[in-house]
C-alpha cells in the first residue's frame, strides 16, 4: 500500500491549528456527537464521536480535545487530537493519534497506516492488525512524571515536565555564572536597587533592538547566522543579569533570617528557589519569568556586564588608584641629605 502518514500528519497539524481558535470563539462544532450510516464526516471538538457496533460510518472521524469510540466500521479515516481513542472496531483508512491516549483492542482491524504520536498505545498492537505502516513515535514516554493519556491533562503534564527541564537548565547555566563571575555579580546586584527603573526601559529597549534586528537580517541568508548570533548574546546577558538578581536575593534572605552573609553558591541557591516557586505558578509565572528577563537584561548592560564599580570611590582614594593599578611606587624621600661637594 502506498504510504500516506507524512500527508496525513499534515494534515492534522493544519486541523490542530485552525481548530484552537475556531474552539474557543465560535463553536460551531458540535460538542458531542452520535454517529450514523448517513453522515459522510464528522469532527466533533472537546466531546465523543461513537460508532457503534455493527454501524458503518462513510467517511472520516476527527476529534480534536475529545473522545472518539470505534466499534464498528469507519470507511475513511479517523483522526483524534488530544484526545482519547478507543478502537476495537475496523477502518478503512488511516489511524492517526497525536498527543493521545490510545487503545487498541485484539480485534481492531486498519486496512491503512497507524501513527501514534505521544504515548505508547495501550494493548499490543500486532502487524497482523495494520496492512499499512505502523509509525510509532512513543518520544513522551520516555519523559519521567509525563503520564500516559493525552488530552487536556496530558498536555498540562507534559508542559509542566518541560518547564522543570527548562528550569533545571537554567539552575545549572547560574551555578556556572556563579562559579566563573562572581565579582561581576556583585557589581550588577549591587547596582539593581538605584538603577532598577532604568533597567526597566534598558531591557525593553534591547528586546525591541532584537526584534527588529533579527527581522532585518533575517531577509537576507547571510544575515540568518548573525541574527542567531544576537539572539545567543542576549540569553547570555540576559543570564548574568538573571544570576545577579537571585545573588541579591539570596543576599537579602541571608541578612534578614540568618543575620549574616551567604557564601556567593548559597546565596544563588536560595534565590533560584524562590524564582523556581514563583515561574511555576500557572499564568503568573509566565508575567513574572518575562518580567525578569526583562529586568535581568537592562542591568546588566547599565552596569557594563558588570565591569562597572557599585559604589564611587572618594577624591584620595580615586587618585590613588591609577598609581597602584600601574604597579608604580611613589618616590620616598631619603633619611640623610647627600653630602656637600
Amino acid at each position: 500500500m502506498k504510504p500516506r502518514w507524512p500527508a496525513a500528519l499534515v494534515a492534522v497539524t493544519l486541523c490542530l491549528l485552525g481548530a484552537v481558535s475556531s474552539a474557543r470563539a465560535t463553536h460551531r462544532h458540535h460538542a458531542s456527537v452520535d454517529i450514523d450510516a448517513s453522515d459522510n464526516e464528522d469532527v466533533s471538538i472537546s466531546g465523543k464521536a461513537y460508532v457503534a457496533k455493527g454501524q458503518v460510518h462513510e467517511g472520516d472521524v476527527v476529534a480534536i480535545f475529545g473522545d472518539a469510540r470505534i466499534e464498528g466500521e469507519v470507511t475513511g479515516d479517523v483522526v483524534v487530537i488530544m484526545g482519547d481513542l478507543d478502537l476495537s472496531g475496523t477502518v478503512r483508512g488511516d489511524v492517526v493519534s497525536i498527543l493521545s491516549h490510545a487503545k487498541i483492542a485484539d480485534s481492531a482491524k486498519i486496512a491503512g497506516d497507524l501513527v501514534n504520536v505521544g504515548w505508547t498505545p495501550e494493548g499490543q498492537v500486532s502487524r497482523a492488525q495494520v496492512d499499512g505502516e505502523l509509525v510509532n513515535v512513543n518520544c513522551l514516554s520516555l519523559i519521567p512524571f509525563a503520564g500516559k493519556g493525552g488530552g487536556w491533562s496530558g498536555l498540562m503534564r507534559l508542559l509542566f515536565v518541560i518547564k522543570l527541564m527548562r528550569m533545571a537548565a537554567l539552575f545549572l547555566i547560574i551555578l556556572l555564572i556563579t562559579a566563573l563571575v562572581p565579582r561581576r555579580l556583585a557589581t550588577i546586584a549591587a547596582a539593581f536597587p538605584q538603577r532598577w527603573g532604568y533597567a526597566i526601559l534598558a531591557g525593553l529597549l534591547a528586546y525591541a533592538g532584537l526584534a527588529v534586528a533579527s527581522v532585518l537580517l533575517a531577509v537576507t541568508i547571510i544575515g540568518i547566522p548573525l541574527a542567531v548570533a544576537l539572539v545567543c548574546a542576549l540569553l547570555v546577558i540576559k543570564w548574568l543579569g538573571v544570576a545577579s538578581i537571585l545573588f541579591l536575593i539570596g543576599q537579602t534572605a541571608g541578612r534578614n533570617l540568618f543575620q549574616r552573609e551567604l557564601p556567593h553558591v548559597a546565596s544563588v541557591l536560595g534565590g533560584f528557589v524562590a524564582y523556581a516557586i514563583l515561574c511555576l505558578i500557572p499564568v503568573f509565572g509566565f508575567a513574572f519569568s518575562l518580567g525578569t528577563s526583562i529586568v535581568a537584561v537592562g542591568i546588566a548592560i547599565l552596569t557594563r556586564f558588570g565591569s562597572e564599580e557599585p559604589w564611587r570611590r572618594g577624591g584620595a582614594a580615586a587618585a590613588a588608584a591609577p598609581a597602584h593599578a600601574s604597579g608604580t611606587v611613589p618616590p620616598v624621600a631619603p633619611d640623610t641629605a647627600p653630602p656637600r661637594l
